[in-house]
């Protein structure tokens, strides 16, 4: 591969990166995010409650009790780490801030997943332009690259589903080569898999996937 093409990719990929930021940043408040951060709320309180007094009833009597939080357990941490920065930075009050705060890690998140995307490729074609068209691809794609700037459901679903797909096929790969199997691929896969059904319960289709 030409050191040319090389750089072209280096330099789409960091711009990319940068704008996705940007435009994550400036996208606006969708009209589901407060119900999400709602859910995170009403789950973290009951949480709380279970371990104080053994009781959650506020959860059972939630009527979105089954929506899923696993995503808000990784950027919730996250979010209150850059809300102050965000705050100041788009002049906005705090709840603001933590909203638009998602955002950025759903769009890190999404960014991550192509790289996966790209490693998952590499066990099927060994072509480097291929591979990284098909990264580019994958990026460019306007509704992935749309919803990568807020949506805090099917961007994370769709990101650690490919993150499973890549550990899956190391997996095969392995067994494929007679290679010993390390407790740390399983063990990742494990938490991988158990936050894609925390994110949305469709997600223990992809046991499916893993028995294909």
């Amino acid at each position: 591969m030409s050191k040319k093409f090389n750089l072209f990719s280096i330099s789409f990929l960091i711009i990319y990166f940068l704008a996705g930021i940007f435009l994550s940043l400036n996208t606006g408040i969708s009209h589901d995010e407060y119900h999400e951060q709602l859910n995170w709320k009403v789950n973290l309180n009951s949480i709380k409650d279970f371990f104080l007094s053994g009781s959650y009833d506020n959860l059972l009597n939630y009527r979105d009790r089954y929506h899923g939080i696993g995503f808000n357990i990784l950027s919730q941490p996250l979010q209150y780490l850059i809300k102050d920065s965000i705050s100041i930075y788009l002049d906005i009050n705090e709840y603001g801030s933590v909203l638009i705060s998602k955002h950025v890690i759903v769009f890190v998140l999404f960014f991550i997943s192509g790289i996966f995307f790209y490693s998952t490729c590499r066990f099927f074609f060994k072509d480097k332009k291929f591979l990284i068209i098909s990264l580019l691809l994958f990026y460019s794609y306007p509704y992935l690259f749309g919803h990568s700037h807020f949506n805090p459901k099917d961007i994370p679903f769709l990101s650690f589903w490919i993150i499973n797909t890549f550990f899956i096929c190391k997996i095969i790969n392995k067994f494929y080569k007679n290679k010993k199997l390390s407790f740390k691929i399983v063990f990742l896969l494990s938490i991988f898999t158990s936050i894609l059904i925390s994110i949305r319960i469709v997600g223990i289709l992809i046991f499916l996937q893993y028995l294909i």
